[in-house]
This record gives structure tokens, C-alpha cells and sequence, in this order.
């Protein structure tokens, strides 16, 4: 009886997934910031998909449409952002406070916050155009 070879099967780790804006255009804006916060789950680990946009690093920062923080992560993509007025910013502002009150905007100590090794374990943050 000939032995039977089995196939050989290759493995490859999953690419690197990011929240997709190309519905906001592409624009890091309050509408694609607001979609990814709503996609947040802070009890899951944080990654290039899932990632709270409105939490500062241990700089102060603010992440981009990837997660990743400018001068500290791997990655870091400047956002095409959108365009600002004063009146713009004043109704962003009172949009910010209605989404303060979501207990999960203050969430800290969870897998899915900041912590200085969150990119670790990652790829390269992928790149949509």
C-alpha cells in the first residue's frame, strides 16, 4: 500500500485590521471618530480596529485613524482632517459632552485602553486609501 502525503498547509497570520472611514471620505472627523467609539469594545484588545478615538496616550496625544499615536507608535499616519471653523468646533464641542456621558468614554484599565505595549503583539498598521 503507498503512502499517502497529506498537503502541505500554510499558515500565515491575519493581516492587520483597521476601522475602514472610507465612508467619512477617508476624513478623521467627529462623524468617523463617533463610528469607531460606537464599534469600541473596551472589554476586547485594543488594536488597529479596536481602539476608543477619543483617549489621550501618556503624551497627551491623540491616535489616528489606526490607533497610533505620533512620535510613540509604529505606523503613525497624519489624518486627513476636516475643516474647522469656531462655529464647527462649538457644536463639536456640545456633541463631546452628549458622548462624555457614555460610561464607556471614561473606561481605563480594560484590554481595549492605552497602555505603552498595546502594539506589541501587531503588525504594521494597515493602510486604506
Amino acid at each position: 500500500m503507498a503512502a499517502t502525503v497529506q498537503p502541505k498547509v500554510e499558515v500565515r497570520a491575519q493581516a492587520p485590521q483597521m476601522y475602514d472611514i472610507r465612508q467619512f471620505d477617508n476624513i478623521w472627523g467627529l462623524e468617523a471618530k463617533k463610528a469607531v467609539f460606537a464599534a469600541w469594545d473596551p472589554e476586547r484588545p485594543r488594536d488597529y480596529e479596536n481602539f476608543n478615538p477619543f483617549e489621550r496616550n501618556d503624551e497627551s496625544s491623540m491616535a489616528d485613524s489606526n490607533g497610533c499615536f505620533p512620535g510613540q507608535s509604529r505606523g503613525y499616519r497624519s489624518p486627513q482632517r476636516p475643516d474647522q471653523s469656531w462655529a464647527i468646533m462649538q457644536a463639536e464641542q456640545a456633541e463631546m459632552e452628549i458622548l462624555k456621558q457614555n460610561p464607556k468614554y471614561h473606561a481605563t484599565g480594560r484590554p481595549g485602553c492605552f497602555t505603552l505595549g498595546w502594539q506589541k503583539e501587531l503588525g504594521m498598521p494597515p493602510i486604506y486609501d
